[in-house]
């Protein structure tokens, strides 16, 4: 069967169903004649015509659709107004195969790049999202000897559609792309930065995050600076996600976390004042800017009140409790400061976790700006369960050991390695509790880490 044409094949089901091919014609409501002529004509059927004998037929919708693709390059030169939107209904059928099975027939000719490329973008923003990989790969190829700004995007798009729950699987997509950030149009470079940082703000590697904030921040103020000038024609020019001050002071933002892991406080609350009070430079009056000023400004009260703590200035812990339950969507990340602090200075925060309870849970967040980033806040999480377990270990409490198997295999399933070591060590520390299961899951939780280690 697989060796037969298209028409070889409904000719054969007309004969064994006793039809005319004027019965036929109607059943698929194509006109008797127009249905003689393709019968009669030896190139590939169109895309809508192969829906309505595979209907008529009362086969599965992606029936032909291998053989299709054959047809498509045997019995004529291939035609993208045919091909185009064969691409789109495997997107939507998920028939990768055949995609496949397209590209391996184009890539050698880089007039196709661009097309490609196209049904690539709409798939992309459709959220087609293996198919649209494919596509840009397909580019990818085509263009590998040019240095295009379209190669750069098609590498900037299997960033995006590269990253996951999975630390190390993010680390290599970034290393992937990074070389190409820089091709990229400056509203798209921003964005691309943005995502990088967060790549390595959940892989704990800060030398990266410091790098690509500072030339966020370099971008972002010379396309601000520019933006402000009457004469430039900002509605031809692409524009950013977000406007431009706002990479300014999200790049402030990621640095206060960058001094805050090299411990130092000081500069850390240097960083914070340069994303408060922007409304004194930023020259917009729209509903955004209001939204972005508001939130950054509650961003740099929040750890102004941090980084006093980490420094050891405690007196100010119940007002650092009173504002931040005035906000529920950081109250979260707030427990994950306050058990650090309480780790660092050995205090009792019972009392503080009894009260925020139900926010101890991992879940995602939202701020001003949208969902926060699932990697980073997976990893947080990870980091926080891996903190209270060493808080209840030190004040003798056998539920630390529940808390450091849960973080213990957290940390293996979005493959945190630093994670993974920190809570290793912890137990280590603590190998001489009684109960037995939990020590047999620790093991094999022990030994499935090593593995992957």
């Amino acid at each position: 069967m697989l060796d037969k044409t298209i028409r070889a094949e409904v000719l054969q089901y007309i004969n064994n169903h006793h039809l005319t091919q004027s019965q036929f014609s109607e059943r698929a409501n194509i006109n008797s004649g127009s249905f003689s002529r393709l019968l009669n004509q030896n190139k590939p059927f169109s895309m809508n015509q192969l829906d309505s004998i595979t209907r008529a037929m009362g086969m599965q919708e992606d029936h032909f659709y291998t053989r299709f693709v054959g047809e498509c390059f045997t019995l004529t030169a291939p035609d993208w107004r045919r091909l185009r939107p064969f691409i789109i209904r495997c997107a939507e059928v998920k028939r990768l195969d055949c995609i496949r099975l397209i590209l391996s027939n184009l890539l050698d000719n880089t007039a196709y790049g661009t097309l490609i490329f196209d049904v690539a973008e709409e798939l992309f923003h459709n959220q087609y999202n293996e198919a649209a990989a494919l596509l840009y790969e397909g580019v990818g190829v085509i263009e590998k000897y040019q240095h295009s700004e379209r190669l750069a995007l098609c590498r900037y798009r299997l960033f995006l559609l590269s990253l996951s729950d999975n630390l190390t699987q993010n680390l290599r997509a970034a290393i992937l792309f990074e070389p190409y950030a820089n091709r990229l149009v400056e509203a798209d470079q921003l964005e691309a930065l943005k995502h990088l940082a967060h790549v390595y703000v959940s892989l704990s590697k800060w030398h990266k995050v410091d790098e690509l904030s500072e030339e966020m921040f370099r971008l972002a103020s010379i396309q601000y600076k520019l933006s402000l000038h009457t004469n430039r024609k900002d509605s031809e020019d692409k524009q950013p996600v977000r406007p431009y001050y706002f990479y300014m002071l999200y790049a402030r933002l990621l640095q206060t976390a960058v001094y805050e892991q090299y411990e130092d406080y000081q500069k850390a609350l240097e960083y914070t004042l340069m994303y408060t009070d922007a409304d004194q430079w930023i020259q917009d009056s729209s509903d955004e800017a209001t939204t972005i000023i508001k939130q950054f400004n509650e961003f740099s009260k929040a750890n102004q009140y941090l980084y006093q703590l980490l420094a050891g200035n405690l007196d100010i812990l119940p007002d650092y409790i009173e504002h931040i339950a005035s906000l529920p969507d950081e109250i979260t990340h707030a427990l994950c400061n306050i058990i650090k602090i309480a780790n660092k200075f050995d205090i009792n925060i019972d009392a503080i976790l009894d009260r925020f309870q139900e926010h101890i849970p991992y879940r995602t967040y939202r701020s001003s700006f949208g969902e926060y980033n699932k990697p980073i806040k997976a990893e947080e999480y990870v980091s926080f369960l891996i903190n209270l377990g060493k808080y209840q270990l030190q004040r003798k409490r056998t539920q630390g050991i529940d808390i450091l198997l849960e973080g213990l295999e957290l940390a293996g399933n979005i493959a945190s390695d630093s994670n993974t070591i920190r809570c290793l060590t912890i137990f280590n520390q603590h190998r001489n509790w009684e109960d037995e299961e939990k020590q047999n899951k620790f093991n094999s939780l022990n030994n499935k880490m090593k593995l992957s280690l």
